[in-house]
C-alpha cells in the first residue's frame, strides 16, 4: 500500500476536476461535503461509471468560493487495484489498495499496481511525498 501526500493541491484538484488526467478510471465512491453533501456510490450489479463521466457534477458541486470540507474518492483501472483520494483540511492524500481474488502470499501483482499508479503520477507531473518513505 503506498501512502502519498500531494505537494500542490490546487494544481492537482484542477487536475482531477476539470482536466482529463483521470477520465477513464472506474468511480467507486464519491463523497463531498461541503454546503450539503454530494455522494455516487457504484450499483453492484452495474458496470462502475467512468470519472470522466461523473467529473462534472463533482466539479458543479464543488465550484464556487467556499472550498469544500472533504471529498473522498475511489478509482480504479477495472482491474484488482484501486486508488483512494482524500482531500480534507487543504491536505490532499492518495493510497493505493489492491485486493486479489483468491488468498496468494506473492504481493507482486500489488507491488505492479503500485509501480503503475506512480509513474501514472510522474507522467501527469503530480508532485507527491511518498509517506511511507518519509
Amino acid at each position: 500500500m503506498l501512502s502519498l501526500s500531494i505537494v500542490d493541491v490546487k494544481g492537482f484538484m484542477a487536475k482531477l476536476l476539470k482536466e482529463d488526467v483521470f477520465d477513464g478510471f472506474d468511480l467507486h465512491t464519491l463523497n463531498i461535503q461541503s454546503f450539503a453533501s454530494f455522494e455516487v456510490y457504484k450499483v453492484a450489479e452495474e458496470e462502475p461509471p467512468k470519472w470522466g463521466v461523473i467529473k462534472p457534477y463533482a466539479f458543479d458541486f464543488v465550484k464556487g468560493g467556499k472550498t469544500p470540507k472533504a471529498i473522498k474518492l475511489v478509482l480504479s483501472s477495472g482491474g484488482e487495484g484501486c486508488i483512494n483520494i482524500y482531500f480534507e483540511e487543504s491536505k490532499t492524500t492518495i493510497t493505493t489498495g489492491f485486493a486479489q481474488k483468491t488468498f496468494t502470499m506473492d504481493k507482486s501483482q500489488a507491488r505492479m499496481w503500485e509501480e503503475d499508479v506512480l509513474q501514472f503520477l510522474q507522467k501527469a507531473n503530480i508532485e507527491y511525498i511518498n509517506e511511507m518513505e518519509a
